[in-house]
């Protein structure tokens, strides 16, 4: 059977147990290793280039992608090379389907003040 490449929200729930395992503080360079076997993508996805101008690859692409929509939700705290759990993310009892609502619920709300914001 072939395997399904993932999409930002298969990256939630990983990323979330990864810095867990890390005891809730991860260089983005562990959580690639960590996060990567969790996804059971193929080699073709996790090794495409996502564009030419930017180097990155899909998985780190969407990787990236999934960590703001974790920052934007509250879960974590995000700088360049460092990510944090914060006080939430630590105590979280999400389901994947959970962490998709609250991940899309952050961004739409995050959305809406940039609009009124610009007004």
């Amino acid at each position: 059977m072939p395997q399904k490449e993932p999409i930002e929200k298969d990256y939630y729930l990983p990323i979330l147990n990864s810095l867990k395992s890390y005891g809730g503080s991860a260089t983005l360079d562990e959580i690639r290793a960590s996060v990567r076997p969790m996804l059971r993508a193929s080699d073709s996805y996790l090794n495409a280039d996502a564009g030419k101008d930017t180097g990155e690859s899909h998985f780190e692409k969407d990787l990236n992608w999934a960590g703001k929509r974790l920052g934007d939700a509250g879960l974590i705290q995000k700088a360049r090379t460092h990510w944090k759990l914060t006080e939430e993310g630590c105590f979280n009892y999400f389901t994947s389907k959970t962490l998709a609502l609250l991940c899309e619920l952050a961004g739409t709300r995050r959305k809406k003040t940039r609009r009124k914001s610009k007004r």
